[in-house]
This record gives structure tokens, C-alpha cells and sequence, in this order.
């Protein structure tokens, strides 16, 4: 009997899960009269956050700090509570809330010409390590990484950060989960990039309180943040493991990438593993590498 309650819960809850996937894409479809340049171009994957006021936007990338960038940016919309209060994930509140409110929608509307857009980017070798992680950390594409490197059990036989490389050259960059993807965007080329963040050589939250100088923003404080420590707190497994050549061959698990050990991003980049990141995110690469 308890087996029985149990798959009809089990089926209840995937049911729940494919409705609310199928309402998310619905919703992300964008509206009819956005149908021009400039729209196309905001409407990517991951648009922009927009601040009308305050006449900022902000382009972010997956993987690259993007969450506290959120949180930076809902903190000076004054809708950081509501987020919290809806979601402990604040991509959730993005994604559902922000992105269909009146505000946003009025915001995409007005001339964005004058608007200052700030750029978060992480340095791309860096970020593709820290996406291996999380590639084997979540069931994110391992049926596609099956076809295209080998069809196995990826939670259970695991994957190294080599045959991930293999099936990223294998994929669409400019088209594929956002966790992998290109980060350079066309928008930037369309409207240009007045701050450009690299986290991985910037403290983040030092450089935006720069920002909110030369904009006249409200002054913060994320450091200390309990919303921003709660999420940090999540980032990494304990325990770190392995260094030299072997890691960058070694298939690492699900239950590895979750709660460790798990060796630092820069034991995965060895000299053969940078020549190919550095074909494989080469866009990026010349755009915010260049010095």
C-alpha cells in the first residue's frame, strides 16, 4: 500500500514538474510588438535586467556570478524582499516575476539609447571549469553528452573535464544551455558596454559600488548579505581532491560535484585543456581578454 501512495506521489510531483516547465516556456515567448531590432536583441536566453530609473541595464552571463549580480540588481529595483519572500533562488523571481511585470515590459519599451550597460563576464577558462562541475552536478544534458561522447550513465560512471571539452566541441556555443554557451552577446555590439566586469580579476561588489557612485545609485552593501551568504554557502562542495595531469582525464560523479571532495577549477586546466577552451571560447576570449 505504502508503495503504491508512494508512485502515485512520485508520478503526481513529475506531472506538477512538466506543467510548470511548459508554463515557463510559455511565458518566455516574447510579446508580438517587441518584434523589431532592438527587441530580438533584448530578448535573448537571458535578457537583460533593466532598471528604467535608474537608466542602467545589466548584461550577465550563467556561471559567472550571476546571482549576486541579480541580487545586486534587485536590491536597487527595491524588489530584493519581494524575491526573497517568493523564492530562496532568486532566478526564480527573475524568471517568473520580473521579467512580466509592468515595469520591465515599459522599461523594454523606452529608448534604450542613453541607457549605461554594464557588462558581468568571468574569465572563460575559469567559468568552463566551474561549468564541468556543474554540468555533472545536475541531469542538465547528460542525454545529450551520452549521444555525443559516448552513450553511458553519466550519474552513475561519471564524466572528465576532457570528454566534457569533447562534447562542447562538439556543440553549438551560441545556441546551447546557458551554463556552457558563448557568453559575448550581439546585444553588447549593438549598444555598447560602459562597465565591464571580469569577476575572476575584480572583486564584484567593490566595482559595483563604483558604479552606484558614478550613476547616483543607491549605495550597498552585499558582502555581508544573508540572502548573499546563504548562496554561498552552496557554491562549493567540501573537501577539495587531486591535483596534476590526472584530473583533467579522471571521471568525476554526481554524488563528487554535490557534496565532494572536488579539486579547485585550476587543477582542470592543464596546457592541452587551455589550447582547446581557447578555440572553443575564442569570441569571448578576444572580447574581454585582450590585455
Amino acid at each position: 500500500m505504502l508503495r503504491t501512495y508512494r508512485h502515485k506521489i512520485d508520478r503526481w510531483a513529475d506531472t506538477l514538474d512538466t506543467t510548470r516547465r511548459w508554463l515557463k516556456r510559455e511565458r518566455m515567448a516574447p510579446p508580438a510588438e517587441w518584434n523589431s531590432e532592438i527587441g530580438r536583441l533584448l530578448w535573448t536566453a537571458s535578457p537583460p535586467l533593466i532598471h528604467p530609473t535608474g537608466r542602467f541595464m545589466v548584461v550577465f552571463s550563467a556561471k559567472s556570478a550571476c546571482t549576486n549580480v541579480l541580487i545586486w540588481f534587485l536590491t536597487q529595483l527595491g524588489q530584493a524582499k519581494a524575491a526573497r519572500d517568493f523564492h530562496v533562488w532568486p532566478h526564480e523571481y527573475r524568471e517568473t516575476v520580473y521579467y512580466f511585470s509592468q515595469l520591465y515590459r515599459d522599461a523594454f519599451r523606452s529608448g534604450l539609447e542613453d541607457f549605461k550597460v554594464i557588462r558581468v563576464i568571468r574569465d572563460p577558462f575559469e567559468r568552463a571549469a566551474s561549468s564541468f562541475r556543474h554540468v555533472v552536478r545536475f541531469d542538465l544534458a547528460d542525454r545529450e553528452i551520452g549521444r555525443k561522447v559516448g552513450a553511458r550513465s553519466l550519474e552513475q560512471d561519471g564524466l572528465s573535464f576532457s570528454e566534457f571539452l569533447s562534447f562542447l566541441e562538439r556543440t553549438n556555443l551560441r545556441t546551447c544551455n546557458l551554463h556552457f554557451s558563448l557568453q559575448h552577446q550581439a546585444l553588447e555590439e549593438r549598444l555598447g558596454v560602459d562597465y565591464l566586469i571580469n569577476v575572476s580579476r575584480e572583486d564584484l561588489f567593490e566595482r559595483l559600488n563604483q558604479i552606484e557612485s558614478e550613476l547616483n545609485l543607491m549605495s550597498t552593501s552585499l558582502k555581508d548579505d544573508p540572502w548573499v551568504k546563504e548562496l554561498q554557502s552552496h557554491n562549493r562542495p567540501v573537501g577539495e581532491c587531486m591535483k596534476g595531469e590526472e584530473v583533467y582525464t579522471t571521471r568525476f560523479t554526481r554524488i563528487a560535484a554535490r557534496t565532494g571532495p572536488w579539486p579547485r577549477n585550476e587543477a582542470f586546466l592543464t596546457d592541452e585543456a587551455r589550447e582547446r577552451i581557447a578555440k572553443l571560447y575564442a569570441k569571448d576570449i578576444d572580447c574581454y581578454l585582450r590585455d
